[in-house]
C-alpha cells in the first residue's frame, strides 16, 4: 500500500491538477484488492486536513482552493470558530451563524476562508470576515440530550449543551411518550439549515429533569461517555488468575520486605502508585516509585485492551467513577493494596542531598505495600499532628519523603517550571446524589510530595526511552504563542499595575508567588493557564513547557490512563527483546500517532464532563438558596455586566448591568472595570464583592447575581475610586 506522505506530496505539488479517487488510484497503481483501503486512506488524510474533496469528487490541496478542514467550536450565542485539523495552520477561523449552514458544534467541517485581513480573533467576533461552511465531513451529534418542551404549536428539545444553540423540533408522532420537562435523547433526522432548526425523533426518555440520577445519566449521554463493560470484557477479566506464579516472581526484583507506602484520597480504590525511600552510606537518597504492572495482565489487543483503548481514561464524576479497566483489575488485582503481593514496575532513582540525579533504572518488580495512608493522614504526620495509630518507621519515611519533595520542587522551579495554583471543589453527595457538603480542595504538602515523586518517575522513564530510541507517547506541552503571553502581561499591568515580562520565567514565578493568597490570585492563574497551550499526548517529542523538561511521558497511572499502559507495554517489549524486530517497530510507528490523538480527545472529554456535572450539581444545590448572599471575586467585565466567581464554591455567574440601579455604568477597558458615570463607582476585575443569588436557569446552566449591600457593614471592594474626568475610556 502507498504511504500517506507520497499522496500528500503529490497532491501538494505545483504540477498537480485535481483528481478523483479512481484517478489517484490509477496514478499510484493501486489494484482492486487495495482500492477500498486506499479510499479509506484518502478519507483519513481529508480528516487530517492534508487534502480536501471539491466538486466532481476531486481531491485538491486545501490551500490551493482556499479551504480548510477543522472542527466546529460553537458559542452559545450562535457563532463559532473552526479549529484547524492540521497543526501549524494558524488561528481558528470565525464563522457567523449565517454561514454555519448545517454544521453543529463538534462537527468536522470544510470551511471556505475569508480574506486573511478580515479574520477576527477569538473573543473579538464582532465585525471582520466570516468563513463559510461548505461541507460537513463528520457529524458529532447524531444523538442529542436535552429537555422536552411543548407549546401550543410546537414540540421541541432544548439541548443540555448550550453550544448546540438551536432547539430540536419533534413531531407529535416522534415525541413517543415524552411529557414536558422529561430529560430525553433525541436522534437528529434533519440537520439544520440557514433558517431552519434541526428536526429529530426521541429515542429514549431518561427521566424527569431535576432528578440527580437523571442529571448524571444525561451528562454521560451528552459527552458520549462509556457505560457498562461488555460481557466478554468482564468474562476475560474474571478469568485472570488471582495467584502470581512463583516463576514470575523469580524473574523480578523482589521488594516485598521493603517499607513501601501508598498515599491516596480517602475514598480511593484503585491504588496504582507506591513509594519507598532509603539513604545510603554517602547520604544519598534511594527513591523507589512503584507502579502497578497492568501490562502483565492486560495483553495487547485482548478484549480488555481494546475496551481500555476506546475509553482512553477513567472518568471521575461526583458520586460515580467510570473506570478504564473492569473493577476486577482496577480495584483488585492491579491495585497496590496494603499487605498484598502485587506485580509492579519500579523506577529506582539515586539522588544526592542537593536533589541532583545520580542514576536511575527501571525494573520489573514485586512489592507488598506496608501501609496505606490517606492524604489527610500523611499531611498530619508531616505537620507533626495526630494521625492515628501509624508505625514510627512509616512516619519517619514520610517525613524524609516530604524533605526530598521540597528539594525536588525547588530544583524544578530553578530550572524554569511554572507552578499554577488552581484549587478545585470536591462535592460530597448523599445516597440520592444531592450535595451534602462542598469542600474547596487545595494541594497540601502530601499532595505535593506525591506529585514531585510521580513527576520525577515520569521524567526518568521518558529519558530512558529517549536514550534507547524506543517508541514513545510523550506528554507534550508546547511553548505559548508570543502574542498570547503579551496579552497576559497587559492584563496583569491593567489589574495589578505591575509590569511582568512573561518571557522571563523567574520573574513570572516571583509574581505568582507574590500574589499567592490574594483574592485575585485564582483568576490570574486561570488567565495564565488560558494564555498557554494545552498539554496533549504526541507520538513525537517536543518537550514540556510548564515543567521545563525536554523529555516527559505519563507512566505512573496505567490503571486509569491508556497512554501510561502503552509506555508499560513498550518497556516490556524492550526488556524482552521483541522491539529488536523491525516489524514490531513499524507497528508502533503506524499506530502511536492515532492513539495519541485519541487519548488527548478522551482526556478532554472526561475533564469537560466532570466540570459540567459539577456545575449542574452546584446549581441544584443553590436552587433552594435563591436570595442568599455570598462573597465572590469579579472575574470579567463586559458591556452588559460583570462576572463574579463565588469564593467558597468557585461557581461563576453574571451581574447584569440592568441590576446596577445606583448609576449609569460604562465599560472602561483601561481599568478593566464597569465605571459609574456620575459617582465614579467602579466594579473592577479582581475586586471582592458581595452578591445575592437572583436567578438560576438550569436549562442554560447559568446563575445570575445581583449586588448585595448591607448598610450596617463596611463597604466591600466594589467601591468609589478617583478616576480622572478626562479618562478616554
Amino acid at each position: 500500500m502507498i504511504e500517506p506522505v507520497s499522496i500528500i506530496q503529490f497532491v501538494h505539488s505545483k504540477k498537480y491538477t485535481p483528481m478523483t479517487a479512481a484517478e489517484l488510484a490509477e496514478h499510484f497503481e493501486i489494484n482492486d484488492q487495495e482500492y477500498r483501503a486506499f479510499c479509506k486512506l484518502l478519507q483519513d488524510l481529508e480528516f487530517q486536513g492534508e487534502i480536501v474533496k471539491i466538486k466532481r469528487k476531486q481531491y485538491a490541496n486545501p490551500k490551493t482552493v482556499n479551504l480548510l478542514v477543522g472542527t466546529m467550536d460553537c458559542n452559545s450565542r450562535g457563532f463559532g470558530f473552526v479549529v484547524p485539523a492540521k497543526k501549524g495552520e494558524g488561528k481558528d477561523i470565525f464563522v457567523n451563524e449565517e454561514n454555519m449552514h448545517s454544521a453543529m458544534h463538534g462537527d468536522t467541517v470544510v470551511v471556505r476562508l475569508p480574506d486573511l485581513e478580515q479574520i477576527p480573533k477569538r473573543g473579538k467576533q464582532k465585525g471582520g470576515g466570516s468563513g463559510q461552511i461548505v461541507n460537513v465531513l463528520k457529524r458529532a451529534n447524531p444523538l442529542v440530550v436535552g429537555t422536552f418542551k411543548k407549546s401550543k404549536r410546537l414540540r421541541y428539545v432544548v439541548p443540555d449543551n448550550a453550544r448546540l444553540f438551536r432547539d430540536v423540533y419533534v413531531t407529535e408522532g416522534d415525541a413517543k411518550d415524552a411529557t414536558p420537562d422529561d430529560k430525553v435523547v433525541v436522534k437528529i433526522v434533519q440537520w439544520p439549515s440557514r433558517h431552519l432548526n434541526p428536526e429529530g425523533e426521541i429515542t429514549e426518555i431518561l427521566g424527569k429533569e431535576g432528578d440527580p440520577k437523571v442529571d448524571l445519566h444525561s451528562i454521560i449521554y451528552q459527552f458520549k461517555l462509556p457505560r457498562a463493560f461488555h460481557k466478554n470484557v468482564l468474562n476475560e477479566a474474571e478469568s485472570i488468575s488471582q495467584e502470581i506464579p512463583q516463576e514470575e516472581i523469580q524473574t523480578r526484583l523482589d521488594l516485598r520486605k521493603k517499607l513501601i507506602i501508598t498515599i491516596d484520597p480517602d475514598d480511593a480504590k484503585d491504588f496504582d502508585d507506591a513509594l519507598s525511600l532509603e539513604k545510603d552510606d554517602r547520604g544519598n537518597w534511594q527513591l523507589g516509585v512503584h507502579i502497578a504492572d497492568v501490562s502483565y495482565y492486560v495483553k495487547q489487543d485482548s478484549a480488555i485492551d481494546k475496551e481500555a483503548r476506546l475509553r482512553g481514561t477513567s472518568v471521575y464524576l461526583p458520586g460515580k467513577v467510570i473506570p478504564m479497566l473492569p473493577e476486577a483489575l482496577s480495584n483488585n488485582l492491579c491495585s497496590l493494596m496494603e499487605g498484598e503481593d502485587r506485580l509492579t514496575k519500579s523506577v529506582l532513582v539515586t539522588i544526592d542531598p542537593e536533589g541532583h540525579i545520580l542514576k536511575s533504572t527501571v525494573k520489573h518488580s514485586v512489592i507488598n505495600a506496608t501501609k496505606r495512608l490517606t492524604y489527610k493522614q500523611a499531611t498530619a504526620i508531616i505537620n507533626n499532628e495526630s494521625a492515628g495509630n501509624i508505625p514510627e518507621m512509616v512516619k519517619n519515611v514520610l517525613v524524609e519523603l516530604a524533605q526530598l519533595a521540597q528539594i525536588l520542587f525547588k530544583n524544578k522551579m530553578n530550572r524554569g517550571a511554572i507552578e499554577l495554583d488552581l484549587p478545585e471543589v470536591s462535592l460530597k453527595l448523599d445516597e440520592q446524589g444531592n450535595i451534602e457538603h462542598v469542600e474547596k480542595e487545595e494541594r497540601d504538602v502530601s499532595h505535593r510530595l506525591v506529585e514531585e515523586c510521580m513527576l520525577l518517575a515520569n521524567e526518568m522513564v521518558a529519558t530512558f526511552m529517549h536514550k534507547n530510541k524506543l517508541p514513545l507517547i510523550s506528554r507534550v506541552h508546547p511553548e505559548p504563542d508570543e502574542e498570547d503571553m503579551l496579552e497576559f502581561a497587559d492584563f496583569v499591568r491593567g489589574l495589578e499595575n505591575t509590569r511582568v515580562d512573561p518571557f522571563k520565567i523567574h520573574q513570572l514565578q516571583a509574581f505568582l508567588k507574590e500574589i499567592s493568597g490574594k483574592p485575585e490570585a485564582h483568576m490570574i492563574n486561570l488567565v495564565l493557564l488560558k494564555s498557554m497551550k494545552q498539554a496533549v499526548y504526541s507520538a513525537t517529542e517536543s518537550g514540556h513547557f510548564a515543567l521545563a523538561l525536554e523529555h516527559y511521558a505519563h507512566f505512573t497511572s496505567p490503571i486509569r490512563r491508556y497512554p501510561d499502559l502503552i509506555i508499560h507495554r513498550v518497556l516490556d517489549q524492550h526488556f524482552s527483546g521483541e522491539l529488536r524486530s523491525p516489524v514490531v517497530q513499524k507497528i508502533w510507528e503506524n499506530c502511536l500517532p492515532e492513539w495519541a490523538g485519541h487519548c488527548s480527545v478522551t482526556e478532554r472529554r472526561a475533564e469537560e464532563a466532570e466540570r459540567e456535572i459539577t456545575k449542574l450539581k452546584l446549581l441544584r444545590f443553590f436552587e433552594t438558596r435563591v436570595g442568599d448572599n455570598f462573597e465572590g471575586i469579579i472575574t470579567g467585565v463586559q458591556e452588559y455586566g460583570f462576572f463574579v466567581q463565588l469564593s467558597e464554591y468557585l461557581l461563576e455567574g453574571l451581574v447584569h448591568i440592568r441590576t446596577l440601579e445606583d448609576d449609569i455604568y460604562q465599560i472602561s477597558k483601561k481599568h478593566m472595570a464597569l465605571v459609574g458615570t456620575r459617582r465614579k463607582k467602579m466594579f473592577r476585575i479582581g475586586d471582592v464583592v458581595k452578591v445575592k443569588i437572583y436567578k438560576i436557569d438550569l436549562l442554560k446552566r447559568e446563575v445570575d447575581f445581583i449586588p448585595y449591600e448591607n448598610r450596617n457593614e463596611k463597604p466591600h471592594r466594589g467601591k468609589t475610586r478617583n478616576i480622572p474626568e478626562d479618562d478616554p475610556e
